[in-house]
């Protein structure tokens, strides 16, 4: 009995810090599958929404703002990406919902407020009663300074909202960095019982095979972990993705060495070493972009990762709006609400700078005039069209050249991890979600446990 109480003792109990509400007084303009996820989220008090992009997470996310503003008579401060705020004000309007936009503390009025990560030293955290982390995948870095930063910042707020779509393919680090800021668990203490060290990577941890069900059953009883409404236990009508027809076109380039050393080049395609290669294609890649673009009079975004790059578009596409990051904010917010309302035709911008957050629903097409090794970047900019709402087939224009197909290899791969882990995830939590939805919770129990010895000890 010593020994079973000394277990019981190391069960971790799940606990809820929130308050319930009754699903039907949720605002009506929510789907049903809507309302029970924002009613779970409000029960537990800090919780996270792993939805994929069109499932309605600002919808969510300013409903139970709205609650917790409600119930608790003070203000919630949404952090949002860079230019991602009007639209989340706009989204509350049609919900109902007031959403202030502010620069600093001195602009927060009575209750939803709304702001962007970079403003956050402008605020007081302590003077809010929840937070909302919008694409919370910001907190992806293990030991970054963002994300201690804010894990800090938001340590003693009682309600924690953390919102974006499913996390990374091969990084599960960053749903433990989730866990963190909502207080769950610290991200050492869940490394020590669900991972060991991958030898194969230094510095990384994968899921022991034997945890995998386990790891995820853990993540349902504090967040929902949803591709479409049936992965809940709701009817998907209505939540069809259209086509997404990727097209590669391919740069050719020289491969010899004009120099007369040897016959061939060397050729560089090292996380740190492409930027040459990729120079070498850039004009011509940019003139391929202008070209794609003239054929049609459809809206159009180019995606591209250097300055060189956007330098050729605007050169080859003069009539595109281009923005940047030395940009002012201001600039870059107006650039993309202009673009969304069709006052742009085409728009020229990086996906660290408008890939995460924004609904380019207006829009079908888009280029990648080259890209980079960042699987998340590349899934995250897609996702700006291709997505729950989208009526029409999306196309998806990549343009590299011949000796970046290695960088297109290890997106590709990536983007196989991506599908293994949602395998594993929603096949782990499917009947545990439905369950956890509806306030079952989930305990190792150490009662009434016997074991027979054999006759011979």
């Amino acid at each position: 009995m010593e020994y079973i109480d000394f277990l019981k003792s190391k069960v971790s109990e799940e606990k809820e810090s929130g308050f319930s509400v009754e699903e039907s007084r949720l605002n009506n303009k929510l789907f049903d599958f809507q309302r029970a996820c924002v009613a779970f989220f409000l029960r537990k008090g800090r919780a996270a929404a792993f939805e994929d992009c069109g499932l309605g997470k600002t919808a969510q996310q300013l409903c139970w703002a709205d609650e917790v503003c409600r119930h608790t008579g003070g203000d919630v401060l949404i952090l949002a990406p860079l230019a991602v705020s009007k639209q989340t004000q706009k989204e509350g309007v049609k919900f109902g919902y007031d959403v202030h936009i502010c620069r600093s503390q001195a602009d927060v009025l009575p209750g939803i407020n709304i702001t962007n990560y970079e403003m956050l030293d402008a605020f007081e955290p302590d003077r809010f009663v929840g937070v909302v982390l919008d694409e919370s995948s910001i907190l992806k870095s293990y030991m970054g300074a963002t994300k201690m930063k804010i894990i800090k910042a938001f340590r003693d707020t009682p309600y924690k909202l953390a919102a974006t779509a499913t996390p990374s393919p091969n990084d599960h680090m960053e749903i433990l960095n989730q866990a963190e800021f909502l207080g769950v668990m610290k991200s050492s203490e869940a490394l020590a019982v669900w991972f060991i060290n991958d030898s194969s990577h230094s510095g990384a941890y994968r899921l022991k095979n034997h945890a995998v069900k386990d790891f995820w059953q853990w993540v349902s009883t504090w967040a929902v972990c949803m591709s479409r409404p049936s992965d809940i236990g709701f009817s998907d009508e209505g939540f069809d993705l259209p086509e997404l027809i990727e097209k590669d076109i391919v740069i050719p380039v020289n491969i010899y060495d004009t120099d007369g050393g040897s016959l061939f080049r060397k050729i560089d395609t090292s996380a740190t070493g492409f930027h040459k290669e990729k120079k070498l294609t850039a004009e011509d890649r940019a003139k391929k972009c202008a070209e794609i673009v003239s054929r049609t009079d459809e809206q159009y975004v180019i995606w591209c990762n250097t300055d060189y790059e956007a330098d050729y578009l605007k050169h080859y596409i003069p009539e595109a709006t281009e923005v940047r990051g030395s940009h002012k904010a201001e600039y870059k917010e107006k650039s993309a609400m202009d673009f969304i309302e069709g006052k742009h035709r085409i728009l020229i911008s990086k996906p660290r700078i408008f890939g995460y957050g924004l609904n380019f629903q207006n829009c079908r097409n888009c280029i990648f005039c080259g890209m980079d090794y960042s699987y998340e970047n590349y899934y995250q900019a897609v996702r700006r069209f291709w997505r729950f709402g989208q009526t029409r087939d999306v196309n998806v224009f990549r343009v590299l050249g011949e000796t970046e197909q290695y960088i297109l290899d290890a997106v590709n791969k990536k983007s196989r991890l991506q599908d293994e882990m949602h395998r594993n995830m929603y096949n782990s939590v499917k009947q545990i979600q439905q369950a956890s939805l509806r306030g079952h919770k989930f305990e190792i129990k150490t009662d009434n446990r016997q074991i027979s010895l054999p006759e011979w000890i």
